[in-house]
């Protein structure tokens, strides 16, 4: 038996094992501290086989876990596979192939309903006769392979309906990092010197290959922040608040800080004040802050699913509500969630933001500005909330914008800037 064949056998062991409860990054680095004879290459590919079964979404759920572990690697692939060269050659050899050939291969074999039927009066057949195959035929059998994957598509936000969204799962997003003002040249120096390759996508976006890894870096934070590019883009917003409005945010839902930063880098100075309900990461905020050099802040310990507590008492002209939700948005790099998801739960985060916004905007000045975001991509989450926080809350959007990473290789965020009218 080859590596790769006790690989495989290792990667169904740990897929087989796992439920969905906590993400699979954690729950994988758990298996294989328990198999020591496991070096870093081993664990390597036993991880990638397991993200390429992920990739596959809903597709061909009821498959064995093995099949579906090729298949993914089929479909994601981008060179020939050792582990393919030895059971599926035939795919192996095709491994390079675009996207829509290889899944005509595939339909063969594992036939998935067609959503359209193209141009051909019966396209099912056409897929014997590849070199034929019409050019409408053949998208009707990738947006087939499609909607398999990710069953969802009437519940996505409008503007990414009836496109090719879904094809972000089948590809690992890259890395991105922003560089902080005044610190570009530093950072590209630095990069060129560790032989980094990088790619610049704008003012202060910087891509690298996805496997990057800076944590070990004495810049973290305070020469660059590791953030997503979609992420970095939600400050265009900001750009729509007049001159010197905003002179202490509210970071309602923190997290470890991100977010704030990259408001004082935009807005300038400001004072923060940033809260969650967690208070471990609560500690991670403030361990960036200080690598970042922000001093005029608070930290505050609020579970905004109630009412703010009594002696928390400031206002703000500026809050910032990054709410909890599906992650639908990141699901390329965590293709796990897509796998369990259970549309159900869209009813739940629905109320759960509801909750805090609500409870958020009693600490809103009035005229002041709301900017929620998610890293969602159903309306649910998004469009839906903003008709809610305009028609019930007395809000008035001032900009929306969904911001679709995928042909970036980025994750895709929603954010809508809105402002409390002012007491009549």
């Amino acid at each position: 038996m080859s590596r790769y064949h006790a690989y495989l056998k290792k990667a169904v062991a740990i897929l087989e094992l796992y439920k969905g409860q906590e993400p699979f990054s954690i729950f994988c680095k758990q298996q294989f501290s328990l198999d020591r004879r496991m070096g870093s290459t081993d664990r390597r590919w036993v991880r990638h086989y397991c993200y390429c079964f992920f990739r596959l979404g809903k597709a061909l759920y009821d498959l064995p876990t093995e099949e579906r572990i090729l298949l993914g690697l089929f479909v994601c692939g981008k060179k020939e596979d050792p582990l393919l060269a030895l059971l599926r050659p035939e795919w192996n050899r095709k491994m390079t192939a675009p996207i829509t050939e290889k899944l005509l291969l595939l339909s063969v074999t594992y036939p998935i309903p067609l959503t359209r039927a193209g141009d051909s009066t019966d396209p099912v057949a056409d897929l014997l006769h590849v070199d034929h195959l019409s050019e409408n035929s053949a998208a009707a059998v990738r947006d087939s392979w499609l909607q398999e994957t990710f069953p969802f598509e009437e519940l996505l936000s409008p503007s990414l309906q009836n496109k090719n969204w879904p094809l972000s799962f089948w590809e690992q997003p890259l890395f991105f990092i922003r560089l902080r003002p005044g610190k570009e040249q530093l950072v590209y120096r630095e990069l060129t010197a560790q032989q980094i390759p990088f790619e610049k996508v704008g003012e202060h976006a910087i891509r690298l290959p996805a496997t990057t890894s800076l944590d070990s870096w004495p810049g973290l934070n305070r020469d660059f922040v590791v953030q997503d590019l979609s992420s970095q883009q939600i400050a265009d917003l900001f750009l729509r608040l007049p001159t010197d409005t905003v002179q202490h945010m509210w970071d309602c839902c923190a997290g470890s800080g991100g977010k704030s930063i990259l408001a004082t880098d935009t807005l300038g100075k400001i004072s923060i004040t940033a809260s969650d309900k967690r208070k471990s990461i609560l500690k991670q905020l403030k361990e960036r802050f200080t690598q970042a050099d922000i001093t005029d802040y608070q930290i505050q310990e609020i579970d905004l699913t109630k009412p703010p507590p009594s002696s928390f008492r400031d206002t703000f002209s500026l809050i910032w509500a990054d709410v909890p939700c599906s992650g639908s948005g990141t699901w390329s790099r965590t293709p796990e969630q897509l796998y369990f998801f259970d549309k159900g739960t869209l009813t739940r985060f629905k109320e759960l933001q509801r909750s805090i916004v609500q409870n958020a905007l009693q600490r809103l000045r009035p005229g002041g500005y709301l900017l929620y975001s998610t890293c969602s991509v159903f309306a649910t989450e998004n469009e839906q909330q903003l008709v809610w926080l305009e028609d019930e809350m007395g809000l008035h959007c001032i900009e929306q914008q969904l911001f679709d990473g995928s042909t970036q290789h980025a994750d895709t965020l929603y954010a809508a800037l809105l402002q409390k009218r002012h007491s009549v």
